[in-house]
């Protein structure tokens, strides 16, 4: 059963409509992501997670061609960051929802794999479900890891361990797609000012919201420890994941969209 959305015939895409399909779309950007991985792994980790979902069931979503760039300024000290504005960011991932939605899907997920699209997606994510009869949603990849699994595996330190091209970065990638991990290349740098409310984590973000120019914490385009990833460990997180994404497809796709009421 067909779930790439680019090749789906128009008649096709009327009867997933039909279907209540959930429409899926990967949202990374291009980056530097240390001296290790490739510029392509926000993208990478988004859309095969999201591919590895839904295949599973294809007959309750459909998976978006993805969304390459994305808003990374703040990354431009690294050669190889390809950055987009904010303002366009929203623009475009609204317009693409929108689009969905005059088609007739009522179900939008964004698939998040860069830590700096949070805020403009879940901004598209609102416009889409405001100026549309859809609903649409947004989900980080590893925000969708259950706890106990990085208590299990975890080995670098936190904070700071798994931020960016890190342990949990690198072992995702080295499960996903090995041959583009120059793991000899890999080293610890964990170099941003220690404190209560500033720091870099993905498993526990920072309860403060805050983002500098990162060659002044890092001085490898790294910040965690990927010398502590493995393939064994990357297959560990990704099934994790793809389960719950799974999961969280269906639970989507069966929820109800009640009228609004207006009390004027």
């Amino acid at each position: 059963m067909k779930y790439r959305f680019e090749e789906f015939t128009w008649p096709e895409i009327r009867d997933a409509v039909a279907q209540n399909r959930v429409a899926v779309l990967p949202v990374g950007t291009i980056e530097q992501h240390g001296p290790h991985l490739p510029l392509v792994t926000d993208v990478l980790t988004a859309t095969e997670i999201s591919r590895l979902a839904i295949q599973e069931i294809p007959e309750q979503a459909l998976l978006m061609p993805s969304v390459y760039y994305s808003f990374n300024e703040h990354h431009m000290d690294f050669p190889g960051t390809i950055a987009i504005q904010g303002e366009t960011i929203v623009r475009y991932i609204t317009d693409i929802g929108v689009s969905l939605a005059r088609h007739g899907f009522r179900k939008i997920l964004l698939m998040n794999g860069h830590g700096s699209n949070v805020p403009f997606l879940d901004i598209a994510a609102r416009q889409i479900t405001i100026q549309t009869d859809a609903i649409c949603a947004m989900a980080s990849w590893w925000s969708l890891i259950p706890a106990n699994l990085f208590s299990e595996l975890r080995e670098s330190e936190y904070p700071g361990g798994m931020a960016h091209g890190c342990e949990l970065e690198t072992s995702v990638c080295l499960y996903l797609r090995p041959e583009l991990v120059q793991f000899e290349k890999a080293e610890r740098d964990i170099h941003f000012q220690p404190g209560k409310f500033f720091f870099w984590d993905l498993q526990t973000p920072s309860p403060i919201v805050f983002q500098e120019w990162f060659s002044r914490y890092s001085n490898t385009g790294t910040v965690g420890d990927p010398t502590k990833a493995t393939k064994e460990k990357g297959e560990r997180f990704v099934n994790a994941v793809v389960d719950r994404t799974i999961e969280l497809i269906s639970e989507f796709r069966a929820r109800e969209i009640r009228q609004r009421v207006d009390h004027h």
